[in-house]
């Protein structure tokens, strides 16, 4: 549920799919990628222990600051440390690839009120190009793949996806299949 390369989902249907049509792949974004805002959540969730012990260095007294006034700090901290996980993790779970015998679809989550979604119906599918980059991409094996369509722009880009050689790969392989016996190789 939480993976982001899943081969042939059980559990996955998104919302147009035919009733012949079966998922071969659901893709995320790395894990390793959501490693800026869970920082950024640890950080500011260990502001006030910070300030409490660099107050007096500064020659700085919390004493002086009304109690309520603390509180209300507190908690704003605290909100905002709920925002940036909520949001974080919706960003990484809703931002997804699917891959199916007959179509490559990309769900686009920007915020609560926004959802793109790109199709590509793979006959209409000239090419895959796939870049990993980085010390990071190479040593975890993820990076871009992005699809060409018969037209002039890049129709999809699935961005930080885990093995995007195989990814790229596959998606040629589909593109020269008959769409009724495909497999998916585990490795």
């Amino acid at each position: 549920m939480f993976s982001a390369y899943v081969e042939r989902p059980d559990y996955c249907r998104f919302e147009g799919q035919d009733p012949d049509e079966k998922i071969l792949l659901l893709l995320r974004a790395h894990p390793i990628t959501n490693l800026p805002w869970i920082f950024l959540a640890v950080f500011v969730f260990t502001v006030p222990f910070l300030v409490k012990i660099a107050a007096p260095f500064v020659g700085f007294s919390l004493d002086l600051v009304p109690p309520n006034f603390l509180l209300i700090l507190l908690i704003i901290n605290y909100l905002f440390v709920l925002v940036v996980v909520f949001q974080g993790f919706l960003e990484w779970y809703f931002n997804a690839t699917i891959v199916t015998n007959e179509k490559v679809i990309d769900m686009s989550f920007a915020h609560l009120l926004y959802k793109g979604v790109d199709l590509a119906p793979l006959p209409k599918i000239e090419e895959t190009d796939s870049v990993t980059a980085g010390i990071l991409g190479t040593m975890f094996n993820f990076g871009n793949v992005k699809i060409q369509t018969a037209g002039a722009t890049v129709a999809i880009e699935m961005k930080n996806i885990p093995r995007p050689a195989s990814v790229a790969d596959l998606i040629l392989d589909l593109i020269g299949k008959p769409n009724e016996n495909l497999i998916v190789e585990k490795n």
